[in-house]
This record gives C-alpha cells, structure tokens and sequence, in this order.
C-alpha cells in the first residue's frame, strides 16, 4: 500500500493526532491557509505546517471548518473568520513550523486555564440516566416508568430468584 510509506503511517495514528497543541477558541467559525507545494525556502513553513499540522487541527477542531488554498497565493497566510465577522490575517512568509504553530496557538488558541476548566466540566457533567447519593436521582424506582422499589410494594413473583416457571426441570 502507499501510504504506508514514509512519515505517512506517522501522522495517521491517533496517538499522533492528540499530541496537537492548537485548539482553536469557540468564536473561530473558519481557518483557512495558503501556501505553496513547492515553495521557495523562506515559504516552506507553511508546507510543513499544513503536512505534520493539519491532521492535528481537524481531530481538535471538529466544529471549525478548515480550508487549504494550495497554490493560489503568491505568499504563504493563514486567515481566521470570526463569529462576530472579523477576520483575522497572518502572514507566514518567512516563518518556520513550530513558529506558526505557536503564533496560531497563542493568537488563537485557548488558554491552558479554558483547556482545565473544560476538561473539569466534561468530567463533572452530570448524566441523567445515573442514579445513587452524589446523582440527581437516588433511586431507579423514582423515574417514571420503572418498577417501584421493594421496600415500598412486594415485587412480582416472576421477578424474585425463588420463582421458577418450569417445576419438571429438577
């Protein structure tokens, strides 16, 4: 197979996908990059970038639609459209890799504490089909629906373990 040459089996791996360190805030709508496939060298930055970065973009940005213009531009940008309709304009001529990451990360990007915060939230959300002392319900009797406990009415006799509907078995 083809792609399993080169650095291509790398950068396919979920692994590799959550090491990404750009995680776009909730106001960006659309990122979208331009850059050259083959570049001069002060321009191969945003090649890079777009080869072992954009992967990484896509798997922590799902809800950010993402566009490359490959060999439309005469310098290498990257554009960010905001909710509120602003636009925002790098220009990566000149810029390595890893720079451009950083720029986009800290321009960008959320902060460490919104990263915590959110982690912590997702954790702590509360699932409404758990039920115990620490959940919103304490008991499974309490959903509407459902068998009501066994210390309140006597349970069906089909449902207890001292019930069997075939006697000849033993």
């Amino acid at each position: 197979m083809p792609f399993m040459h080169g650095s291509m089996p790398l950068r396919r791996t979920f692994f590799y996908l959550q090491q990404g360190k750009v995680k776009l805030r909730d106001n960006v709508n659309v990122f979208s990059m331009g850059f050259h496939k083959n570049p001069t060298p002060e321009q191969s930055g945003a090649r890079d970038f777009v080869y072992w970065n954009w992967a990484q973009l896509q798997y922590h940005n799902p809800k950010v639609q993402l566009v490359k213009h490959a060999d439309k531009v005469v310098t290498p940008f990257a554009r960010a459209y905001l909710n509120d309709g602003r636009e925002v304009l790098f220009d990566l001529d000149g810029m390595k890799r890893e720079e451009i990451e950083k720029l986009l990360a800290k321009t960008l990007g959320k902060t460490e504490l919104v990263e915590r915060r959110e982690h912590l939230e997702s954790i702590a959300k509360l699932n409404p089909a758990d039920f115990g002392s620490k959940n919103e319900r304490q008991c499974m009797c309490e959903v509407q629906g459902q068998h009501p406990c066994t210390g309140l009415l006597r349970a069906p006799q089909c449902v207890t373990g001292k019930y069997r509907w075939n006697h000849n078995l033993i």
